[in-house]
């Protein structure tokens, strides 16, 4: 920036804080109201300085921190939360968070968890990734979370024949639905399979299958299953047999399983509803 006319003075940079810091040529000054407002600053006369913008404390800049609004009181960001969002009281991002939300309060989001959000309630916990979380309160004195709580997941993948194949997460690599020791699960699943016709087949044939059930994890995560299994449109309106259901993928994770049809391109999402009740004593 030149110097304007009149003045030996001039802006050289703004500051984290949004004060702007002026320079000769040679030396950092500090610029008086008629300086600053001559360049089109504010000038605050409570702190004698020259200002491009009021800084908000509830907007966190920290190297690690970017980009996050907090809004209440003892929220907590843990270094590497970035883009996200928290209102209320007592909530904690536990770190590499990425575009979240936290609303409510004594709310989590695990740590590595991106583009979640607990929308409301308390003693919730995000822990798979693009979870919407809706808290249902603690059921012990001691505030331990995720107890009670209802969560919104989506699965999504392709499979090529009839081989049982196991959506993703998000749709990203070796990501599935998290068990929870301890705990039952309730849970129905809507799928759709949609032909993408390449291979046998015609585009736009569709199966839609609805899951319903239910699931109980041990304290060491072996899990038993009661499902049913309902086709919202049959294969002769839609064109496409296919199937699906919960179970197991890993020894830690859970989700939907999808049998296609050989040589065919079938491109497939599951809108998954959880509902949790987890205890503290083990089975």
């Amino acid at each position: 920036m030149e110097f304007k006319k009149g003045l030996t003075i001039k802006p050289k940079v703004i500051n984290s804080v949004g004060e702007v810091i002026f320079t000769d040529g040679t030396n950092d000054v500090v610029a008086n109201q008629r300086v600053c407002e001559a360049y089109g600053y504010r000038y605050n006369d409570g702190k004698g300085t020259c200002e491009a913008f009021i800084y908000n404390t509830k907007i966190n800049r920290t190297s690690n921190n970017v980009h996050n609004i907090i809004k209440g009181s003892n929220n907590n960001t843990n270094s590497g939360t970035e883009n996200t969002f928290v209102l209320g009281r007592n909530n904690t991002t536990f770190g590499d968070n990425k575009n979240s939300i936290l609303a409510g309060e004594n709310n989590e989001i695990a740590s590595k968890i991106n583009n979640a959000a607990v929308i409301s309630g308390s003693y919730a916990e995000a822990i798979n990734q693009g979870e919407v979380v809706l808290g249902g309160g603690t059921l012990i004195d001691t505030g331990v979370v995720g107890m009670s709580q209802t969560s919104f997941i989506q699965q999504s993948g392709n499979t090529t024949d009839a081989t049982e194949t196991s959506l993703l997460t998000q749709n990203i690599p070796l990501t599935y639905i998290q068990k929870i020791a301890n705990s039952v699960i309730g849970f129905e699943a809507n799928v759709i399979g949609v032909n993408t016709g390449i291979g046998e087949g015609s585009a736009g044939q569709y199966g839609y299958v609805q899951i319903k059930g239910a699931v109980k994890f041990t304290n060491g995560l072996a899990s038993t299953y009661y499902q049913t299994t309902t086709h919202i449109v049959t294969s002769g309106h839609s064109g496409m047999n296919i199937t699906a259901q919960m179970k197991d993928v890993t020894a830690t994770s859970f989700g939907v399983a999808v049998t296609g049809l050989e040589e065919t391109r079938i491109q497939w999402t599951a809108d998954v509803k959880l509902w949790r009740n987890k205890i503290q004593q083990t089975f």
